[in-house]
Parts: C-alpha cells; sequence; structure tokens
C-alpha cells in the first residue's frame, strides 16, 4: 500500500496557521462578551465591593462565633440565636486590644482592660465607651459574605 502523501506547502500551512486564530479571537471575542451579557449572581449590592468570604454558614453553630480576616482586619462572625448572623470588629474600641469570644457566656472579653461587649457588640463592662464596630453580613447559597458596605479602600 501507498501513499501519496506530499507534504503540506508554506501557503497552506500560513492558511491553517492563520485560520486557527482568527477562530482563538473569535472564542475570546464571544466569551467576553457572554460575561458582559449573562454576569455572575451578585452577593448583594449593599455589601459593598470590600468582601471577603467567611465560609459557610452550616459551619457557625448557634452561638457560636468564628474568627475571620475581612481586607486585613480581624473579624468576629457570630450566628446569634434569633437574628441569624452578625460581624464585628474584633478589635477594642478602648485602645484596639484583640477581642475574644467567650462560648459559655455569650460575650466579647477584652483581655488587656477587661471590656466586655453583649453579642450585639453593645458595651457591658470595663474601660470601653464605645461598641464594636458592626459590619454587614449576607448569606447566598449557604455562603456567608461580610463587609463594611462602604467604598473604604485600604
Amino acid at each position: 500500500m501507498t501513499t501519496d502523501q506530499t507534504p503540506p506547502s508554506r501557503r497552506s500551512f500560513l492558511g491553517r496557521l492563520l485560520g486557527g486564530t482568527v477562530l482563538v479571537g473569535a472564542a475570546g471575542v464571544i466569551s467576553s462578551m457572554l460575561a458582559y451579557l449573562l454576569p455572575p449572581e451578585e452577593v448583594s449590592a449593599g455589601l459593598g465591593p470590600l468582601r471577603a468570604k467567611a465560609g459557610r454558614a452550616d459551619e457557625i453553630p448557634t452561638g457560636e462565633a468564628k474568627l475571620i480576616l475581612v481586607n486585613d482586619e480581624p473579624v468576629w462572625v457570630i450566628h446569634e440565636t434569633q437574628k441569624g448572623f452578625a460581624a464585628f470588629s474584633a478589635l477594642c474600641t478602648h485602645k484596639g486590644c484583640l477581642v475574644k469570644w467567650d462560648d459559655k457566656q455569650h460575650v466579647f472579653v477584652c483581655p488587656c482592660h477587661e471590656g466586655r461587649f453583649d453579642e450585639d457588640g453593645n458595651v457591658i463592662s470595663g474601660l470601653p465607651r464605645r461598641p464594636l464596630t458592626r459590619l454587614r453580613v449576607g448569606v447566598v447559597h449557604d455562603e456567608l459574605y461580610v463587609s463594611r458596605g462602604d467604598e473604604r479602600r485600604s
């Protein structure tokens, strides 16, 4: 069995190369148009542009909290019993110490100056005069997102 295959000419090779380039370019343009026309699902317009994923909603049992980072700031996300989820800055409003969540008493405690905050971030006792800074929380498809909700850039 003999095959008479001649090597492709330079012209046919360049034609195929040009055709492949056009196809790849067209695929890029079409995918960009589809991404514009069919945008991904928004998390929440109220969360703002600087949001962080805090994990799955079922990872935080009712009455417990999880410490995460939102734009390089430590934040406590708690699953309150009746209100759902809430998020607070983990920095004490007195001197900026890192507050800790006490699972047994359901309070935030500042170990440095004996500041105590309830699960709504309000001051219970100690030196702090202002409540903890509250952040916004959004739940989309069982995923938690936390944000300050403003345009602040760090």
